[in-house]
């Protein structure tokens, strides 16, 4: 059976066991019994509350990490299951990132299969999805200088990644029956002027050349019930992206200086994530970009990630990272979801190649 095929069947297993975070331990158990049958070393590594993370082939002579998460996002934001096309497969997690689990678990099936060295550690990690947890333990380990962290970036090596900060805003009105409103303050209305208000902050009209323009985006809006009365409350999620090279304090503070200036408006900060860029000088892009080439016969496209990843709690560990792996990330978190196996056996050989290089 052609790589192609392998990839097709192995995908498809993988994305037909339900993994939503919190919820890995089938997708774990899975994993266990097909690494423990290739007679090489690996670990549990406890996270708490969120299972485990398996740490495949450590060795302190490593000076590589490849590494991906298990879990998907909730059900109710893709297609489950998965479905097998011509040439691709749709569904919940086939691109983010079962197709990334498949390339580790081939990238070590095959290596074993064909006597050859592999000169990495391998980690599969949960949690990615939702808090971080599982990347944020495995930070906590010695690791190897460098990693490449499987995620759909269209085959693109990405060198720089964005940040966030995540606000939770509560504007809150006066409630009255619903034919007097002149009487009654609507929160609704108030929190559409304050989004308004918070497109005009300096932060968002920035660039950086790799991640692209700054920018947010309103993750949840809720408030009113339906009912014949002016909403008092409105919620409002809202996501702003930081660039590399921004100050994450500073575009906090500047966000805050707005809010604070707002009547009735009170506010969390919900998470915050910082934003990398690592040099084109690195040994990992360099030793990336060759194994592109020898790989597929082209030059790489160097990028950068404007999602959060695993990648940012490595950088913050000491650990210079690259993103890379097939698919469309716009696509990812949807029920457009979808991966080509071409681009997944791309990706596998380029990695092989990169292996290759590092033995």
């Amino acid at each position: 059976m052609d790589l192609k095929n392998r990839f097709k069947e192995l995908i498809f297993t993988l994305a037909s066991i339900p993994s939503p975070s919190g919820e890995e331990r089938a997708i774990l158990e899975y994993l266990w019994g097909r690494l423990s049958q290739m007679n090489i070393p690996l670990r549990k590594q406890e996270v708490p509350d969120r299972f485990w993370n398996i740490i495949v082939n450590e060795s302190p002579e490593n000076k590589l990490l490849i590494t991906t998460h298990v879990d998907t996002v909730p059900p109710w934001l893709g297609v489950f299951p998965p479905r097998m096309g011509d040439g691709h497969l749709e569904g919940l997690g086939v691109c983010d990132d079962k197709a990334g689990v498949a390339i580790m678990l081939m990238l070590l099936e095959e290596r074993l299969r064909q006597g050859k060295p592999i000169p990495a550690t391998f980690a599969f990690v949960v949690d990615e999805e939702r808090e971080g947890q599982g990347s944020a333990m495995l930070a906590r380990e010695p690791l190897p200088p460098y990693a490449v962290v499987l995620e759909p970036t269209d085959l693109k090596i990405a060198i720089a990644e964005g940040g966030s900060v995540e606000f939770e805003i509560r504007v809150k009105g006066k409630a009255v029956h619903g034919s007097c409103i002149p009487h009654g303050e609507n929160a609704i209305e108030r929190a559409i002027e304050l989004v308004s208000k918070l497109k005009r902050l300096s932060f968002l009209y920035t660039e950086h050349p790799l991640v692209g323009p700054g920018g947010f985006n309103v993750e949840r809006f809720t408030g009113g019930d339906g009912e014949l009365r002016v909403p008092d409350q409105c919620i409002v999620e809202i996501d702003f992206r930081v660039l590399p090279g921004q100050e994450t304090q500073d575009v906090i503070n500047e966000i805050k200086q707005i809010l604070d200036e707002t009547p009735n408006v009170h506010y969390v900060i919900k998470d915050i994530s910082e934003p990398f860029a690592i040099s084109t000088e690195s040994p990992i892009v360099k030793k990336m970009c060759e194994a592109y080439r020898r790989a597929l016969k082209e030059e790489p496209e160097l990028s950068g990630m404007p999602s959060w990843t695993d990648a940012a709690h490595l950088f913050a560990a000491g650990v210079e990272p690259v993103v890379f792996g097939p698919g469309d990330l716009s696509r990812c978190h949807t029920p457009e979801e979808i991966i080509e196996l071409v681009d997944v056996v791309e990706a596998f050989l380029v990695l092989d190649s990169l292996l290759d290089i590092w033995s």
